[in-house]
């Protein structure tokens, strides 16, 4: 072998000595010129792209100018403002900053204290201080400020006083194969929370190191020096504190920070023995809801993302987020941009604001008396709306539960059942979400200052006594976002009874003094449909059959009307399809063609059971009562105010007449006698004539009605005032009240009293 190679190398010298070195030289220089003219068309052309791509990341810096949301008014004079862009900076401390930590810790615990229980209960108080110390609430349950600021002050110790970086954020919402990587990695040092990975730096031996770095790195995608210093021993510079301070507390911050500044620039401090060293205020801007949980669901909420969600926010999002100005220049070896070397512009477009039909004042007395009434009636949950007959201009939304925009995540928070308040949580807390603990199929949710996990609860454990049960605080979780006028369907029931009146009056099929005899029910097929009221069995007329619900006189209206002509009607009412209301979430009730309903299915639509529609779509059908018979579009947006000043102003839109003028008089006179002397007198007016129908219906579960009185149904009411000439319609829901069965004594209380209000802050004046 030996051999073979010196050979080898013995001729390759041979032939090397007999090339002639001019000519050696002449080969050499034409490969290198060669070399360097193919380098050059690949780079110029063949991956021309890619290096001029390359070189403008390197050359060229993006200079973002941020534009400010635009605001959402109400329609006042002067104008409130429902939702606004302001700076509610973050707060942090570098822990190793010149200064007197003994004036640091009383200040710090003073602004966490304000900022976590100025507003809320003692309970939210004391939770809310557990969860930023991550500490156990203490076994009474009881807070006061001096254990609350107890816990925030130790907890700021350790947080402070801390020496080297032991929590590190590696990633967030990892991917199933990610978590799986990991957890085969077992290696010490890494929390795993809710999908984020954490990284414990000081629990890595420093041999261990380059293998954690290299696993990192093939996990996550990351450079291995990006890796490196994660695993890095750093000194604590950085302690965040408090994420988007509230107006009050970033106020005591400010006041006390300009304080300071004044005493030191009079020498009456020595900057040594200040506070504003340690303090790091991050500019954060958010979206401020000034009247919070007024409102909150017609307004929707901004999330964390910037991308508005639900209501206004969600629907009109492009034109309120706006367009974000941006400008592409070279920039230095510094890094800063270079002017008059600009690549190109895209200008600001400032975000439109919005303002509502809605009446701050009303919103607000209206969401008072809601949610005081849900309450009186121990219900699970209503709503309101309030409209314009003669515009159809939305004046008041509001549903009970809702939610504070400003803390839109707080609809999470959850509670133990308490068998003090729920003694039999079967009933007590029918139709809401319960659930127990369960380490296995359970989704996790933070509870005293821990986590645990919780699944819905079945029917056996919920009415388990022995069993620890958890709901949410505002009985429906993120349910509250949900504006329920527009985005929840229900059967209306005996509310809808003047629709059936006003068509056979309509088609000229009945008169309001015509009369029938009522036997008290009727049969059809297998079905026995009766009356309610004693009052309806005999020979009356249909204005008898309105003021007492006589489900047997609707049966004999649309009997006369046919299905075709009634189902027409319904339609051009506005049912069975959207108002088109400029609010994201909105539902409708669909059915069959009638030409596929049933006998049955006719009558039972004449006192609307069996099909669905929202608060809103009845608001807007008592409107074609209330105005003289037609149809006008609901909406809620009066104007849009866009970025460049130009104004888009809404104008009432009469759709469609859906009666004549004479049925609709005819109609409201009827209306006006029922709540005179009829079921729905509760939802009278002292003093006003006032025009109102009651309703109440069975709640369909599991395929079939619920039925047990109080509890198992919905009540409604819906009405107009004044009724010679309205000024307002509303309709009031109340789901499951449990303090009474029917409307009545529940939804026609509350309607009574939003009424009232109404039409004393309109200075109408009372009847003659």
């Amino acid at each position: 072998m030996k051999t073979q190679l010196k050979q080898l190398l013995e001729r390759l010298l041979t032939a090397v000595s007999r090339i002639d070195r001019v000519e050696f030289v002449a080969y050499a220089f034409f490969a290198y010129a060669l070399f360097v003219v193919w380098t050059s068309f690949k780079y110029t052309v063949l991956e021309y792209d890619y290096y001029r791509a390359l070189a403008d990341r390197q050359q060229t810096i993006t200079v973002k100018n941020p534009v400010s949301r635009g605001t959402i008014y109400s329609n006042n004079d002067p104008v409130g403002v429902f939702a606004t862009s302001t700076d509610l900076p973050d707060l942090a401390v570098d822990p190793k900053a010149p200064g007197s930590k003994d004036r640091l810790y009383p200040f710090l615990t003073d602004t966490v204290f304000l900022d976590l229980c100025q507003h809320g209960s003692d309970d939210k108080c004391l939770e809310s201080v557990a969860a930023f110390a991550r500490a156990s609430l203490p076994a009474e349950g009881v807070v006061t400020a001096e254990n609350a600021k107890s816990l925030i002050r130790a907890d700021l110790g350790r947080r402070i006083e801390k020496e080297f970086i032991d929590f590190v954020l590696v990633k967030e919402a990892l991917s199933k194969e990610e978590i799986r990587e990991m957890e085969a990695f077992s290696a010490s040092g890494f929390t795993l929370l809710s999908n984020n990975l954490y990284l414990n730096p000081l629990a890595v031996p420093d041999e261990r190191k380059p293998v954690y770095a290299a696993k990192l790195a093939e996990t996550f995608g990351m450079s291995e020096k990006q890796a490196e210093f994660l695993l890095s021993k750093r000194q604590v510079r950085y302690v965040k504190l408090l994420r988007r301070m509230n107006l009050s507390t970033k106020d005591f911050v400010d006041a006390r920070l300009k304080e300071e500044k004044e005493a030191i620039k009079k020498g009456l401090l020595d900057e040594k023995d200040g506070i504003s060293p340690f303090v790091i205020l991050e500019p954060n801007p958010t979206r401020f809801y000034p009247e919070k949980h007024v409102g909150g669901q017609v307004t929707g909420f901004v999330d964390n993302e910037g991308v508005g969600r639900y209501g206004i926010e969600g629907y009109f999002h492009d034109e309120l987020q706006g367009q974000e100005g941006q400008r592409k220049t070279r920039k230095d070896a510094s890094g800063k941009s270079l002017w008059g070397y600009d690549l190109s512009e895209r200008k600001i477009v400032n975000g439109a604001d919005i303002k509502l039909t809605i009446d701050r004042n009303v919103q607000k007395e209206v969401t008072r008396l809601l949610s005081e009434g849900v309450r009186e009636f121990r219900a699970n949950r209503g709503s309101v709306v309030v409209m314009d007959p003669k515009t159809g201009a939305i004046i008041a939304m509001a549903g009970y539960p809702d939610y504070d925009p400003n803390e839109f995540g707080s609809v999470y928070e959850i509670e133990k059942v308490s068998y003090a308040k729920y003694p039999n949580p079967l009933f007590d807390l029918l139709g809401m979400p319960v659930m127990v603990e369960d380490s296995t199929e359970g989704t996790e949710y933070a509870y005293n200052g821990k986590r645990i996990k919780l699944r819905p609860a079945t029917e056996l454990e919920t009415g388990n006594v022995a069993v620890p049960k958890y709901k949410f605080k505002n009985d429906f979780g993120p349910g509250a976002y949900v504006n329920d006028s527009i985005g929840s369907l229900y059967e209306p029931g005996s509310v809808f009874k003047a629709i059936t009146v006003a068509i056979g009056i309509d088609t000229g099929d009945i008169k309001p003094t015509d009369t029938y005899y009522d036997k008290g029910y009727v049969e059809i097929d297998e079905f026995k449909i009766k009356n309610v009221a004693k009052e309806c069995i005999g020979r009356h007329t249909y204005v008898h059959g309105l003021n007492w619900s006589c489900n047997v006189g609707m049966i004999d209206i649309v009997q006369k009307i046919g299905r075709s002509l009634f189902a027409k009607y319904v339609s051009d009412f506005g049912f069975w399809a959207k108002t088109g209301i400029t609010l994201e979430g909105e539902v409708f009730g669909k059915i069959e063609p009638y030409e596929k309903w049933s006998r049955a299915k006719l009558f039972t639509q004449s006192f609307w059971q069996g099909i669905t529609a929202t608060v809103l779509q009845m608001a807007a059908a008592y409107s074609v009562l209330a105005n003289g018979g037609v149809y006008m579009e609901p909406y809620i947006v009066d104007s849009i105010t866009l970025g460049d000043g130009t104004v888009i102003k809404n104008a009432p839109k009469p759709l469609r007449r859906v009666i004549k003028e004479d049925t609709s008089k005819q109609v409201t006179a009827m209306l006006v006698e029922g709540a005179t002397i009829g079921f729905a007198k509760k939802g009278s007016v002292e003093g006003y004539d006032v025009a109102g129908k009651t309703g109440t219906s069975q709640i369909a579960s599991k395929g079939k009605y619920e039925t047990g009185g109080p509890g198992h149904t919905v009540t409604s009411y819906g009405g107009y005032a004044p009724a010679s000439n309205p000024k307002f319609v509303m309709i009031v829901k109340i789901e499951r009240p449990r303090s009474a069965e029917f409307s009545e004594t529940t939804s026609s209380a509350l309607f009574a009293k939003i009424a009232k209000y109404l039409l004393n802050y309109y200075g109408i004046p009372k009847s003659k």
